[in-house]
């Protein structure tokens, strides 16, 4: 009778003992499950941020606002060119270059340099060594004066060109054509210059074509001249001014071609954004041709698909954001 209470201890005290095992046990495996938990959580969001990569999404009113426009990639015919650097120079064949009648004594000079003058109109006048009389030097064409070399009271002779006049409603545009391009180009071929914002009253290219090559070609600089007549009406394009430009050689049928605005540059890939669903993929493409309108997309881009073909740069700004947003 005396031993059953030393027994019940004992009992308690392993029932107390497997408890505190068990409970201890699962203690100890909580941790492991919240950090199991927690890794396939960090799994999952990064799956789900991974297939957010390389896409934008935009609303409706918001494409509009950006002013972005979408078309569908297809065949194009892609005009083969060589790039061209020019110089704008007077038209030679619209050129009068004025001489004295008699050598004499200048009395008068009417006309300055970049004075436009009419045919007919007095530039200066000479008192004859001759006759002692004063005469009235005038202009042959009407144009431009572009050279003076005439000053009140010198002595000039009648071998000596005191002014130049010009007609600029057309120019030249000398060409520097370099010796691999030379068996490329032909007169009549179409050519395109590029004068930059402001030089041509709001025009900031010019179309024209190929109308001479000269048979010569410059020993110093290895080039060939080709030159071209272009209108210049408003007298915008002046005689020094550099323009650049291509000239077109031929031309290819491509099988999927964009329109050059769509191209952009992401990590240091050329993409353009394809339209999937309600969202925009930026999409790596492999270029061919191009000129100045559209280029061919050889990989990555098929006939039909619809892509951003301008204000592309807002897609690559919003991409820009949504990928610094997951960095952070």
């Amino acid at each position: 009778m005396k031993r059953t209470p030393i027994v019940a201890l004992i009992a308690v005290a392993l029932i107390a003992l497997v408890g505190w095992r068990i409970w201890r046990g699962n203690s100890a495996d909580a941790p492991t499950q919240r950090a199991k938990s927690g890794h396939e959580d960090h799994e999952h969001g990064a799956a789900e941020k991974h297939g957010e990569e390389g896409r934008v999404k935009l609303t409706k009113e918001q494409l509009q606002n950006a002013n972005i426009r979408i078309e569908e990639a297809g065949p194009a015919t892609i005009k083969t060119m060589v790039a061209v650097y020019g110089k704008v120079a007077a038209n030679e064949e619209a050129l009068a270059r004025v001489v004295p009648r008699f050598p004499g004594i200048v009395k008068a000079v009417k006309k300055r340099l970049g004075d436009k003058v009419e045919r007919g109109e007095v530039l200066a006048q000479i008192e004859s060594n001759e006759s002692l009389q004063v005469y009235d030097v005038t202009a042959e064409i009407s144009g431009t004066v572009t050279h003076k070399d005439i000053t009140l009271g010198e002595l000039v002779k009648d071998d000596k060109t005191i002014f130049t006049i010009a007609d600029l409603e057309t120019v030249w545009i000398d060409l520097s054509i370099f010796r691999q391009d030379f068996g490329s180009l032909a007169v009549g071929a179409p050519v395109e210059f590029h004068t930059g914002e402001g030089h041509v009253a709001g025009q900031q290219h010019i179309k024209a074509q190929v109308d001479y090559i000269s048979p010569f070609g410059s020993e110093g600089s290895q080039t060939m001249l080709a030159r071209s007549v272009v209108p210049n009406p408003q007298g915008e394009l002046r005689p020094g001014l550099y323009v650049d430009g291509e000239v077109v050689t031929g031309q290819r049928e491509a099988a999927v071609a964009v329109e050059n605005g769509a191209l952009q540059r992401v990590g240091g890939e050329t993409v353009v954004f394809v339209a999937e669903g309600d969202s925009f993929e930026a999409r790596e493409v492999q270029l061919g041709v191009k000129d100045t309108d559209r280029v061919e997309i050889i990989a990555g881009l098929k006939a039909g698909e619809r892509y951003v073909a301008e204000n592309s740069f807002v897609m690559k700004a919003e991409l820009g954001k949504g990928e610094a947003e997951h960095e952070d």
